[in-house]
């Protein structure tokens, strides 16, 4: 990362201020990552391992206006955060969206963990549905409020647990305070984007949340979900549709769409 870089970056994301080691940078540089850059699992999906090197991933995100998955999102974060001199680490976490929170999970998420003036705070742009738009308290198990919702994190002996409110609490993941290599991340990078099961595999993902609502797109099926706990399903009936919704909803533009029709044609 360079000064050059973190102004392409800044733009991207529409952030107009001079970037500040406080707490104001990081709430809003957190809440605008994930509206104007989308969650997506576009090469997994077509057949393509995502590059974790941090210049391919800069010119994934940024450059080339593409989104991704959480390695990339959160890898990305950490490099910006990192230069403007917020002291952040890597960590990895055990999925249970949609299970019971003790279910066995392999570790397949990136989140990142930020101190600042004493305080750990969770910090983490790339779960796509229910993906956080601003830092949380890490020792705090009330429930904090985001602009999108509300989440709290819960801790039982080394092990912490974030959860998100629809309808009650639900757990989106657990994990443990423990050093991350970059082999670890290349790991479960690989099995993510080439195991025949994994969910990014087998299923097109999209995902992006502005101050407005959720918006998600899966099993060709576009969901809103509006702050106003107003939900609209739209059935996506073919091809043309879908590259629409891609860059109407999701920001993306040709070259995203392209990956998906040369998938299409194979097909």
């Amino acid at each position: 990362m360079d000064q050059l870089k973190l102004e392409k970056y800044l733009e991207r994301i529409h952030f107009s201020e001079a970037p500040e080691m406080n707490m104001e940078t990081l709430k809003r540089i957190h809440q605008l990552h994930p509206q104007y850059i989308p969650f997506e699992n576009i090469d997994p999906y077509t057949g393509n391992i995502p590059s974790l090197n941090l210049d391919d991933v800069f010119s994934k995100l940024v450059t080339e206006s593409r989104g991704g998955y959480c390695f990339e999102q959160n890898l990305l974060l950490r490099e910006v955060l990192k230069y403007i001199g917020f002291d952040t680490r890597l960590q990895q976490a055990r999925v249970v969206w949609k299970r019971e929170e003790d279910a066995i999970a392999a570790k397949t998420h990136l989140l990142l963990i930020v101190n600042m003036h004493g305080q750990e705070y969770l910090v983490d742009c790339g779960f796509g549905i229910v993906t956080l738009t601003a830092p949380l308290l890490l020792h705090n198990e009330e429930p904090q409020q985001t602009p999108n919702g509300q989440f709290k994190i819960s801790k039982k002996e080394e092990l912490y647990i974030l959860w998100f409110w629809k309808e009650k609490w639900l757990p989106v993941y657990r994990f443990a305070l423990e050093h991350v290599e970059p082999l670890d991340l290349d790991i479960a990078n690989w099995y993510l984007s080439t195991y025949p099961e994994s969910m990014f595999k087998k299923n097109l993902v999209l995902s992006k949340v502005d101050e407005e609502a959720r918006y998600t797109f899966s099993d060709h099926t576009l969901n809103i979900r509006k702050e106003t706990n107003e939900k609209e399903s739209v059935v996506i009936e073919n091809d043309e549709q879908l590259f629409q919704i891609l860059k109407d909803i999701f920001g993306l533009k040709e070259n995203a769409v392209k990956l998906l029709k040369e998938k299409i044609t194979k097909e």
